[in-house]
């Protein structure tokens, strides 16, 4: 017996005649969703972060920077691959291992909120804020509630069922927003943003049961199931809690370098920057990567032309989103954002020109982990985590707060060349293609910045302050 998203054609024989085309329709198909959700969602963030920034002090997104930034790495630490174990395993549709992989993600959601409860007082006293003791395990207790939801999602997560997915998250960072925006009318405090994160799990998993309403959870633990996720999850943990340190700890780092008003102004430029690469990530992790893996045992030089097919299209469209911030972000944040926020503006542009390198090398990692080969997520992360740890201190040492925001922007770029030698031992290499796309990129973004320029916009470093 199988569990079956109720989408249309969700499960696919991968040994049909028409396997390719069937595949290649479906990942078209949640494509469009993702387009669709991320246009909606775009706006909402960028909305709520122009109204949100009028009310609250930069201090206070600080705060939450770092709170959010070591909830996540808790998360993270404690990642067992669940989605991806479900996605690649092939009993993954079966009851038994999804009720198995529901009871082990309510248990670490537990397990996380303890662990909130637990720290609340070494972080609070680690970075000299008090309000943190409370405010921690309150944000924690969101890890709980999320536990709960429904195994539907692991199941459509590894049909591509792209669409109820993406009109669930949009629905929770409509209740974020609306909860946080009320609450801060009436009080503008810490309180306010946190209780609109607890509302958004609270969607979040409401609304996860209604996505295949006759997919009810049962707690079970099953000893082979168990140990099948266990076992490729380990991967997945180690790799998970290095991609925290290496992702997240730039707001640690800093958190201890700058004031809580500067960070919360980075905090803001990073958000701003990162789109393109978040909308990439969605849709790799959520069509991409799911899609690729229904291929992974064909002969490796047919894999691999599925492969390189599948990444055209999307480092383009991210490469042209990156060109886009590059050239517009500072002006979006002089002239939408409070004023508190502007030094963000010069922020942005160096943290989105940083991010070609690492879109070149998240296609070509998903392709890799498809191979169950999860060891070397591990490892391009630990040379992240190195260079990161590095590079932050030294650049704030000698150039300021400019000089460590060009840090983060630069530190990941060993792990390109950690996926680049994954990628050909593993008969998949993708340099020529990485070579050739560079160099359109380059060529785009060099046109669009003298563009600029002649049109009066200036330079859009030009407020960076050394």
């Amino acid at each position: 017996m199988t569990i079956e998203a109720d989408e249309e054609d969700v499960l696919v024989r991968e040994d049909h005649p028409d396997a390719t085309q069937h595949l290649e329709k479906q990942a078209l198909k949640g494509t469009y969703y993702i387009v669709i959700f991320y246009a909606f969602s775009l706006s909402l963030r960028l909305g709520s972060s122009v109204v949100l920034t009028h009310l609250f002090s930069p201090e206070y997104f600080g705060v939450m920077q770092l709170l959010t930034t070591v909830l996540v790495g808790l998360n993270l630490f404690s990642h067992i691959g669940l989605g991806d174990s479900v996605i690649q395993n092939p009993r993954g549709d079966e009851p038994i291992f999804l009720n198995t992989a529901w009871t082990l993600q309510t248990l670490r959601g537990a397990a996380l909120w303890l662990m909130t409860v637990l720290l609340a007082w070494p972080v609070a006293t680690f970075y000299r804020e008090p309000r943190m003791l409370w405010l921690f395990p309150a944000l924690g207790f969101g890890c709980v509630i999320a536990g709960f939801s429904s195994p539907s999602l692991l199941n459509l997560t590894r049909h591509m069922g792209v669409g109820k997915v993406a009109l669930q998250e949009l629905l929770s960072q409509a209740a974020q927003f609306v909860v946080t925006l009320l609450w801060a009318l009436l009080q503008p405090s810490l309180w306010a943003l946190v209780g609109g994160r607890m509302a958004s799990e609270v969607v979040r998993t409401a609304f996860s049961y209604r996505l295949i309403p006759e997919l009810r959870p049962s707690f079970t633990l099953d000893r082979e199931c168990v140990r099948s996720i266990l076992t490729f999850g380990k991967w997945i943990m180690l790799g998970s809690g290095l991609a925290f340190l290496a992702q997240q700890s730039d707001r640690l780092i800093l958190g201890k370098l700058i004031t809580f008003v500067a960070l919360g102004v980075y905090g803001i430029a990073y958000s701003l920057s990162d789109l393109p690469r978040s909308i990439i990530s969605l849709f790799t992790s959520r069509v991409g990567y799911p899609f690729i893996a229904k291929f992974a045992q064909r002969p490796r030089e047919e894999y691999r032309e599925i492969v390189a097919k599948y990444r055209l299209p999307v480092l383009t469209a991210g490469g042209l989103m990156l060109i886009v911030m590059i050239c517009l972000g500072d002006e979006f944040v002089l002239h939408v954002f409070d004023k508190r926020y502007h030094d963000a503006s010069w922020m942005v542009c160096i943290l989105a020109a940083g991010l070609w390198h690492t879109l070149l090398y998240n296609t070509s990692n998903q392709a890799i982990l498809a191979l169950s080969r999860p060891h070397y997520s591990a490892t391009s992360n630990l040379v992240y985590c190195i260079s990161l740890f590095i590079l932050i201190p030294l650049g704030f040492h000698f150039y300021g707060i400019a000089g460590a925001v060009v840090a983060v922007a630069i530190s990941d770029v060993p792990v390109y060349f950690v996926i680049l030698h994954a990628s050909y031992r593993e008969k998949i290499g993708m340099f020529t293609q990485d070579l050739l796309m560079t160099g359109a990129f380059g060529g785009v973004l060099a046109a669009s910045l003298l563009l600029r320029i002649t049109m009066g916009f200036g330079n859009p470093f030009r407020g960076i302050h050394i």
